[in-house]
């Protein structure tokens, strides 16, 4: 039965709203989960601070790491202002400097990132800006966005979705813009990576909102992680593009609350919900 949760002001709120009620159901999982978060990157630190003690008593990865498969945020170098179609060109050189150091210093580190268990099919940031992600030299398909977002704005049409968004027959051309890839087809195996499958970039009166599709979501060791590097990722397109921050839906079309996770999830819940 599809679980369609109510939206929230940030993602800590959305993260326990989603694990409460997986972990209410009849074996911890649910198809079709919905989260819709109004304000990306909002946290609630209590919230953040009981869940990183717990992934770090258990030994799993912690918040920040799994947010950086999604978005190396500690690479990115913010120039601290956002593009506009009446900025000036050294400043937007500046920006564009700040990007492509950005995929410049991932890219030299994929070679060693590969070599981790577990990643050698590729990471979700290395299938973004170098597609489909085994090795430097692929497509970018985040410069690309960024490009025809500002294309767009700069011709005033502030409002598009990407799958809709005509490249013509300009340099683009041979690179259709319909959403960001992560899921490739050669990718056959029914569990493990990649669990994001898809990130779709909608452009309303300026606003660019995010939908991120999971086949499975793992609520406990990934999700919160997977929500923060999701809301990084956005601020990055919205700083590059001049765009306004929108909101972030992610679909988990199995959600999983891990019931063989010590803690279990239902205690979990409710040693953080004393804290709130």
């Amino acid at each position: 039965m599809s679980e369609l949760l109510d939206p929230t002001k940030t993602l800590s709120e959305a993260w326990l709203q989603a694990l409460t009620r997986t972990a209410s159901q009849r074996g911890g999982r649910c198809v079709h989960l919905v989260m819709t978060i109004e304000n990306p990157g909002a946290e609630n630190e209590a919230i953040r601070d009981a869940l990183d003690r717990t992934l770090d008593a258990a030994g799993d990865q912690s918040v920040d790491t799994v947010a950086g498969t999604i978005f190396p945020r500690r690479l990115y170098r913010s120039p601290g202002f956002a593009w506009s179609p009446q900025l000036g060109q050294h400043a937007v050189e500046e920006l564009d400097a700040a990007a492509h150091s950005l995929y410049e210093r991932y890219e030299q580190m994929l070679p060693l990132l590969l070599r981790f268990r577990g990643n050698n099919r590729g990471t979700y940031f290395a299938r973004m800006i170098t597609w489909p992600g085994k090795e430097p030299g692929g497509t970018n398909q985040l410069d690309l966005r960024i490009s025809r977002i500002r294309d767009e704005l700069t011709r005033g049409r502030r409002t598009n979705n990407t799958l809709d968004i005509d490249v013509g027959a300009d340099a683009l051309a041979s690179e259709p813009l319909d959403g960001v890839q992560v899921y490739a087809p050669t990718d056959q195996r029914m569990r493990g990576f990649p669990c994001l499958v898809h990130i779709d970039l909608s452009l309303l009166a300026g606003t660019l909102h995010c939908t991120a599709v999971y086949r499975h979501q793992y609520l406990i060791t990934k999700a919160y992680g997977n929500l923060v590097g999701l809301s990084d990722l956005m601020y990055f397109l919205c700083e590059q593009t001049g765009a306004k921050c929108g909101e972030l839906v992610v679909h988990a079309t199995l959600a999983d609350a891990e019931p063989s996770h010590r803690p279990k999830p239902r205690d979990l819940v409710e040693s953080i919900g004393a804290l709130l």
